[in-house]
């Protein structure tokens, strides 16, 4: 009926000389792939992104599942703890649940926080975890954690901090093997790690941060990761950690993570730099707390990176973004 009307009127219209869709779509570090194989097109307008922060530390921790029931006389500590996608993120639902509440009211309130953790236990049938879990995460609270140059600070000491910070910044026609390149040549060099598959970030790219917090002056992201890396506390050395934060490429999460905040800062603070501002990443390994190093990966990327990447993000060419790094 449209077209036969249009032709009595003599109306016409120009028709385009492509199609419609377009390579765009919502990524996440979750969607980053390793391997050769290119991913396939027809997959990339669906969004790639988790909607939850429970969804991403599902997708981002060990894929592997393992418990191993504790026989009599067995000390319950966390090395001992089941490993897998569903224990991390329940671990990472208790350390979510102290942010929201107040690091520093649950380490006032003990008992409270061995109720949170009790109800939580009880409904997954775990009571044996009860005590060590609230023994774990009231040191956890009160211990400084070591950020490098000399600042210590415990969670429960922190002023300024936001748990479950989610982002959102463009990508426009982000060619992920240079991504890959930028950050393999900055973050860890010389350390063996799988590439990521041929792919293009063009939409928007979003995440989760566990938990961003500010201190005398300088600023930080951290993830928790519940990786299990040996028996005892003598297996997180921070070349255990680092072999760790290599293989699952949490290299390339960080330095994503660290890019969000950089464009935070640079809108929030008027005299913003780099340098100045930016303390870089902790990758909180949860099993390792009590171990010498605390279980803590420390980054700080170079500055140089940082631009580099956010130059790539605003689709700036190839020569560019290679010359800045």
């Amino acid at each position: 009926f449209v077209a036969e009307v249009a032709r009595q009127a003599g109306l016409s219209w120009r028709e385009p000389a492509r199609k419609a869709a377009e390579h765009w779509w919502i990524a996440s570090y979750s969607a980053l792939r390793t391997g050769e194989i290119e991913a396939p097109p027809t997959s990339r307008f669906d969004d790639a992104a988790p909607d939850s922060p429970a969804a991403q530390k599902a997708a981002d921790d060990e894929r592997e599942s393992l418990v191993v029931p504790l026989r009599t006389g067995d000390a319950p500590s966390l090395h001992r703890f089941p490993r897998g996608p569903n224990p991390g993120t329940f671990l990472h639902g208790l350390l979510e649940m102290a942010g929201r509440e107040g690091f520093a009211e649950l380490a006032a309130e003990p008992a409270e926080l061995r109720e949170q953790i009790a109800r939580r236990c009880q409904l997954r049938g775990m009571p044996e975890w009860i005590e060590p879990l609230a023994a774990w995460l009231r040191h956890l609270l009160d211990t400084p954690l070591v950020l490098g140059e000399g600042r210590a600070v415990a969670l429960a000491q922190l002023a300024s901090y936001q748990p479950e910070l989610e982002f959102w910044f463009e990508a426009r026609n982000v060619d992920v093997r240079r991504l890959d390149r930028l950050v393999q040549q900055h973050v860890l060099p010389g350390l063996a790690r799988p590439a990521l598959a041929r792919d293009t970030l063009n939409g928007m790219f979003k995440g989760f941060i566990d938990l961003t917090f500010e201190h005398d002056g300088r600023y930080y992201v951290v993830d928790y990761k519940s990786n299990w890396l040996g028996e005892g506390d003598a297996a997180y050395t921070a070349e255990a950690m680092a072999a760790a934060v290599a293989g699952h490429r949490y290299d390339l999460q960080y330095v994503l993570y660290l890019l969000a905040l950089h464009r935070q800062l640079q809108l929030r603070l008027p005299d913003y730099d780099y340098d100045r501002h930016m303390g870089g990443a902790l990758y909180l390994f949860l099993r390792g707390s009590r171990a010498p190093g605390q279980g803590i990966h420390h980054a700080r990327p170079p500055r140089v990176l940082i631009e580099a990447l956010d130059a790539l993000f605003k689709g700036e060419k190839a020569e560019q973004t290679e010359a800045m790094a």
